[in-house]
């Protein structure tokens, strides 16, 4: 039992820290989502808790700086960012032993605040996520609240330094289409464009707006806003298009396009395009 105590005083924190994290992962799991991993690399803006072993004075939380830079007592300033966990450890610890007999430091990611990724547009909580762990895009999605219905889901991208890559998010989402399923990396921005949008007022059974897309008509729009109420006038819809006041006014007649054999063909809408449809007159 003696041998038995004395090998433990002499094991690093860090492996007390790692065997309570497996032991109690719920506990584990708080905003700060402390890291424990050594393969962790340090970034700017990090913050980090810093334990010499026996030495409670020396422990420190400290702020690594935008240049990469940080602080701490008996050390001065010191490069924290590009190192691991266990470079930094392994860095502070011969340092510390210059005046500390034995010394064993410890180096804990409190807080992460270097590895961010964006989502912008059309997500259920668009903002900024830390990449605490290795996520997948699909995985990402589903955290940040996944696509609103008012994105353009089909032109969604990935802005990876220089590069755009293109996403559906229809088909990843919906379909399971996993070849675009990509691996996030640090300073990703995930874009899922607002869509646009053509209006619908009068007699229609949901008024409002649907989302355009290249191929969308007008019968197409009514049917998305739930038809025709039985009083309307579908030989009288008109449809508004373009900006400010002076709009251009288009009559068409959805009865003879609902019609089948009818050879009046579906007309195309644009985008911010105001579907008219009047009451019947009586």
């Amino acid at each position: 039992m003696m041998f038995f105590r004395h090998r433990l005083s002499t094991v690093p924190f860090v492996a007390l820290a790692l065997w309570s994290v497996s032991v109690f992962p719920a506990a584990a799991q708080t905003q700060a989502q402390r890291v424990e991993s050594k393969d962790f690399i340090v970034g700017p803006e990090d913050v980090l808790e810093v334990q010499v072993w026996d030495n409670k004075d020396l422990n420190q939380v400290v702020f690594v700086r935008p240049d990469g830079k940080t602080s701490l007592p008996l050390v001065g300033e010191i490069q924290a960012a590009g190192k691991t966990v266990q470079e930094l450890q392994d860095y502070l610890s011969a340092v510390y032993a210059k005046t500390i007999k034995g010394a064993a430091v410890t180096v804990i990611i409190k807080e992460i605040k270097s590895r961010p990724v964006y989502f912008v547009g059309g997500f259920g909580k668009p903002g900024a996520m830390q990449l605490t762990r290795d996520l997948t895009l699909l995985q990402a999605v589903a955290l940040v609240g996944g696509v609103t219905p008012g994105a353009d889901a089909e032109r969604g991208f990935v802005l990876r330094q220089d590069k755009q890559i293109p996403i559906d998010f229809t088909k990843l989402t919906q379909k399971g289409d996993l070849t675009q399923n990509i691996k996030l990396e640090p300073g990703d921005s995930v874009v899922a464009p607002l869509a646009d949008l053509v209006y619908l007022q009068g007699e229609v059974k949901a008024p409002g707006s649907v989302k355009y897309t290249q191929d969308l008509t007008v019968v197409r729009a009514i049917t998305m806003a739930g038809g025709l109420t039985p009083l309307a006038a579908g030989g009288r819809v008109d449809i508004l298009r373009g900006k400010g006041e002076k709009k251009e006014r288009i009559r068409v007649d959805v009865d003879k396009m609902m019609r089948a054999g009818d050879e009046n063909r579906d007309v195309l809408v644009k985008p911010d395009d105001i579907i008219l449809v009047p009451q019947r007159l009586f």
